[in-house]
């Protein structure tokens, strides 16, 4: 005799919230990829066409990747409408937009004019490659570039040759690449990866900024160096946040920008980023940022879901 169907066990209440808990990251995850093809303009539809549109994206999203390959919004990528990342045919991937015409200028002198505008920057300081910063974000990078300068004057970061040229920009004032290497006796083609190095290093913590120079007297792509002070005068108010709040609310931001990010990755995006583990916690706590699943979050994530 065949027995009737036994009803099934009860859900336990730790079941129930693990459940909710998996299919709330999920949504959450659907949703932020959503937002990212959206906001990163990774749609032809989507991808920007004017100069306008170039300087209203950098700004909207605060902080934007050149070439792309990472996390951030990519400057080439939202031209394209696509995603777009440097790849092992080195220069040979970048015919897929050298030849793009914005506003009826090619793509690489829309990138030397965003990079002389009073309002964006170019620095390193993200995985230590090419990122517009826009100038809503300099009062929360300033107090950060601070305790750097700090740490440069105790001797406790950076090479003996970083700090030299640092303190030849800082005291010749804005300085080409040409009359830098001059100066500190770099000229010769065994110093070349050093003092490349070097400068990169410099970037990646903001102490100094580039813009091409316009007449190089000998290397083409040689930059015009000066200071983060410098650069920023007049564009910040200088009695701002502390070291911890300004790490807090830059972290807030680059998520922000990002909408989602492996949270195993973070560790990976500043120079200074042994400093931010407590505050990604602070932050999660809080609820400026989620955590689905391996992922970290835009909370603007949330709120589209609600």
């Amino acid at each position: 005799m065949r027995r009737p169907p036994q009803p099934p066990p009860p859900v336990r209440e730790a079941d129930r919230t693990f459940q909710s808990s998996t299919l709330n990251a999920k949504q959450l995850i659907e949703n932020a990829h959503e937002i990212r093809v959206r906001e990163h303009r990774l749609k032809t539809s989507l991808r920007l066409r004017t100069t306008e549109d170039i300087h209203r994206f950098i700004h909207d999203e605060g902080l934007v990747s050149f070439l792309g390959g990472n996390e951030l919004p990519s400057f080439i990528s939202a031209i394209l409408g696509r995603t777009w990342k440097p790849s092992a045919n080195g220069f040979t991937g970048w015919n897929d937009w050298w030849s793009v015409k914005i506003s009826g200028q090619p793509v690489a002198q829309v990138s030397r004019e965003v990079d002389d505008r009073n309002d964006i920057l170019a620095t390193r300081i993200f995985r230590r490659t090419k990122t517009f910063v826009s100038n809503r974000i300099w009062p929360v990078l300033d107090p950060v570039v601070k305790r750097h300068k700090e740490l440069v004057q105790k001797g406790e970061i950076l090479s003996v040759l970083e700090q030299q040229l640092l303190k030849t920009i800082n005291g010749e004032g804005p300085i080409s690449t040409d009359q830098l290497r001059k100066k500190l006796k770099l000229e010769a083609k065994e110093n070349n990866s050093k003092f490349h190095r070097a400068l990169t290093s410099l970037e990646s913590y903001a102490l100094i900024i580039g813009v091409e120079d316009p007449h190089p007297e000998k290397h083409l792509h040689a930059n015009i160096w000066q200071t983060w002070e410098t650069r920023t005068r007049g564009g910040i108010d200088r009695a701002g946040l502390s070291y911890e709040k300004a790490l807090a609310k830059l972290l807030e931001k680059t998520i922000d920008a990002c909408v989602l990010a492996r949270e195993d990755q973070v560790g990976k995006w500043f120079q200074w980023s042994a400093d931010m583990k407590e505050v990604a916690k602070e932050l999660l706590l809080s609820e400026a940022i989620l955590k689905a699943g391996p992922y970290l979050v835009s909370s603007r994530v949330r709120d589209v879901n609600n």
